[in-house]
């Protein structure tokens, strides 16, 4: 009946295909056993190709002998077996176990696929797996996106067991004698799924006989309400968001109206992590930094860093500047990943009042030890029009350049003089007058990704 049922659902939901080839996760226990044994007996009505990989994470004393009992039945079974170590040295500090098994796995479940031609990974997550991860980020405040729980299918990887329950798994693998390895670490009630599972769930189960039905319609549910939101949110970003480059999006609040303050939320993570589950303190600090940040005021997340500056949010990717120090000269063209410059000679004056990427100016003020670098404090500038000097940081605050474009303000200055503003403006020193003999052209342009 269960083996039945499962058939029904893989082919219903199109989750495995004729002639696949499937790449199990196995790590011994019941449910990945089982799992195998379910995959075997489809082997020939499917036509697939069956491979499975063990991850040894080295957390147990007894690990080792998970590894080799799931090696010796893929031998038994003709069933291709790939093993992957993981270091326990190679967690973060600040990581979770949890965490750094997860993504370790889930990184090599991807790779070995691409190196064996795997049509798709499966993974033996069931039912009340689900209804544990539900609760999970209920307790992590994880909002409508930590309701969505485990994902059936999300690009390669396959969840075909996600509607049933563990006690139809554990019955499956008691009438069919299915030998598997028991993990210690399961008992440890310290950990919350550990509690969860022994001592919430299982009395649950008991008042609300269709639990695994009724998670498996609210996790569709909230699929279904996350698509429209993101719809309506595709469809409005026009409206709200300047696209600068790949690298700086411009939310514009002032465009703002009758919009409810939570769409400001729901907007920023859209742009910047509609595929991430953000838990609750992303979401308060982002709603306090909406709300109540004052200009000026940066904000990461992931690897984005927001800026509140005068009427809009500014949110860019965290690139790492180019603090490299470049000596120029006259006939110089440069090329980085951050910008291209050049310095040539001209033999006409050219004022480009609208664009302040190149600029002409007398060559014989420009002096030898000229040097293209990112803009210090200690740096002196003389405005062109202007008879005496200004700070940097006040003319970068007088030409509303955001704090974002200050921290990647390249100037050409000799020693500490500022000769030009690099796309704003040239030095008073620099200019060309009637006593100008010969002239130079720069040019600067920021690389836009």
């Amino acid at each position: 009946m269960f083996l039945q049922q499962f058939k029904e659902h893989i082919s219903e939901k199109k989750l495995i295909t004729l002639g696949d080839h499937i790449l199990m996760a196995v790590s011994g226990g019941i449910d990945s056993m089982v799992l195998c044994h379910l995959m075997i007996q489809l082997k020939s009505e499917f036509n697939l190709k069956l491979s499975v990989i063990h991850i040894q994470h080295h957390l147990r004393e007894d690990a080792e002998a998970d590894a080799q009992y799931v090696e010796s039945f893929c031998k038994k079974n003709n069933i291709s077996f790939f093993r992957e170590d993981i270091d326990p040295l190679s967690k973060q500090k600040d990581q979770s176990v949890e965490a750094w098994a997860r993504e370790n796995r889930y990184n090599l479940f991807y790779k070995l696929k691409e190196e064996i031609g795997a049509d798709k990974i499966v993974t033996a997550h069931h039912g009340d797996d689900q209804i544990e991860t539900i609760l999970l980020h209920i307790a992590d405040g994880s909002g409508v996106d930590g309701l969505r729980g485990i994902h059936e299918q999300m690009k390669s990887i396959v969840r075909p067991m996600l509607p049933f329950s563990r006690e139809e798994i554990e019955a499956f693998a008691a009438e069919n004698k299915i030998q598997f390895r028991e993990d210690s670490t399961n008992d440890d009630l310290s950990h919350p799924r550990n509690f969860l599972r022994k001592k919430v769930i299982p009395y649950w189960k008991k008042q609300t006989p269709h639990l695994i039905y009724s998670i498996q319609n609210l996790t569709e549910n909230v699929n279904e309400t996350k698509e429209v939101l993101d719809f309506l949110i595709n469809k409005s970003i026009n409206d709200y968001v300047e696209f600068e480059s790949k690298e700086r999006m411009i939310i514009k609040l002032d465009d703002f109206r009758d919009e409810p303050i939570s769409f400001h939320s729901f907007l920023i993570h859209y742009l910047i992590g509609k595929n991430d589950l953000w838990r609750r303190h992303d979401w308060n600090n982002l709603k306090r930094f909406i709300q109540h940040a004052e200009t000026g005021t940066v904000l990461s997340i992931r690897n984005y860093t927001l800026l509140k500056d005068r009427g809009r949010i500014i949110i860019q990717t965290d690139v790492q500047s180019d603090e490299k120090v470049y000596s120029v000269h006259m006939g110089d063209e440069l090329a980085t990943d951050h910008f291209t410059f050049s310095w040539s000679s001209t033999k006409s004056f050219h004022i480009q009042l609208s664009n302040h990427r190149h600029e002409t100016v007398d060559a014989e003020k420009l002096g030898k030890n000229v040097q293209l670098r990112l803009w210090q404090s200690s740096d002196r500038f003389q405005p062109l029009g202007m008879k005496g000097h200004k700070k940097m940081s006040d003319f970068l605050i007088d030409n509303k350049v955001d704090r974002f474009q200050k921290n990647d303000q390249y100037v050409l200055a000799e020693k500490n003089e500022v000769l030009w503003v690099c796309g704003h403006r040239i030095s008073d020193r620099v200019k060309v007058t009637e006593s100008t003999n010969r002239l130079a052209e720069l040019s600067f342009r920021k690389v836009v990704g």
